[in-house]
């Protein structure tokens, strides 16, 4: 299962792209349309469902789908925004910077 990271996130939406906040990283992450479509897609089994859902969004073939779909998960996984509950993805709270003052 693909999930965003269970963190208080805020989002805005500008011309069909999202930002991201991620407090925990105290950093805001730009989505660019493949990345933003499969954001608010989220929660998903797997990456297949992402790959049908891109190509119904973007009109475009299953191989360039499976591209955008790998490259935004890795972005959102790199990012700490995506929890994946099979593999642990996302951010083990003693691998984050110290952001008390």
């Amino acid at each position: 299962m693909l999930k965003r990271v269970d963190a208080r996130l805020t989002e805005v939406e500008v011309d069909g792209e999202i930002a991201v906040y991620h407090p925990k990283t105290d950093r805001v992450v730009l989505l660019n349309s493949s990345a933003s479509a499969i954001w608010r897609r989220l929660p998903v089994r797997g990456v297949q469902d992402l790959v049908d859902h891109l190509v119904d969004v973007f009109n475009v073939n299953v191989d360039e789908a499976r591209v955008g779909a790998e490259t935004g998960i890795a972005l959102l996984a790199n990012e700490r925004l995506l929890a994946d509950a099979d593999d642990h993805v996302g951010y083990p709270a003693d691998d984050l910077p110290d952001q008390r003052a």
